[in-house]
């Protein structure tokens, strides 16, 4: 594992830029998350017309199923990576691997929708959406999703992590420090 703490959010998108163009290779697959942490990501590569960007095909890892915001993050993907749709495959279509991973921590240490009361093996499926997750979403409960888990993000090859914000910290501090490793302003 390598962490790397960035000071500012250009800093950390040219690290995730980065670490795409080394980790990923033509053709590959790549597990992507809707939010608002990846969108400077997202921003990036839609100014940068990356080749390598161009040949991935993109898996979408979670998505809201029922009530009112359903498919929320299908529209998500539509206005943030217009110009990469056509790589895209929306969970329920896609394959369950891919190469590597990008993924946001959610707001108790969730990924995707694998939240904290999951087993660790789950690799994907429908799940009933946490109390903290409904509240930082502003939805109603219950609210389903659909999600890959931590069984499936840890057959991958390679997996970036991001967090950023003050809550996103503590939530890192704390696993961390089950891991005994400290930790300042963490963003990436």
């Amino acid at each position: 594992m390598r962490l790397q703490i960035c000071k500012d959010e250009n800093e950390w998108v040219s690290a995730a830029w980065n670490w795409l163009h080394s980790e990923l290779k033509t053709g590959q697959r790549l597990f992507v998350p809707a939010g608002g942490t990846p969108t400077p990501l997202y921003q990036r590569w839609r100014r940068e017309n990356s080749p390598l960007l161009k040949s991935l095909k993109l898996v979408q890892i979670d998505e809201i199923i029922n009530g009112p915001k359903r498919g929320t993050f299908r529209r998500f993907f539509e206005a943030e990576m217009g110009p990469y749709l056509d790589q895209f495959e929306l969970i329920g279509q896609a394959d369950k691997t891919a190469d590597a991973a990008i993924l946001g921590v959610g707001v108790n240490g969730h990924v995707a929708f694998h939240e904290p009361h999951i087993p660790r093996h789950f690799a994907g499926g429908c799940v009933r959406l946490s109390c903290e997750t409904l509240e930082y979403l502003h939805l109603e409960d219950p609210t389903w999703g659909v999600t890959y888990g931590v069984g499936a993000f840890s057959q991958c090859r390679s997996v970036l992590v991001l967090a950023q914000g003050e809550n996103k910290q503590r939530i890192l501090k704390k696993a961390l420090a089950q891991k005994n490793l400290q930790i300042g302003r963490a963003h990436v």
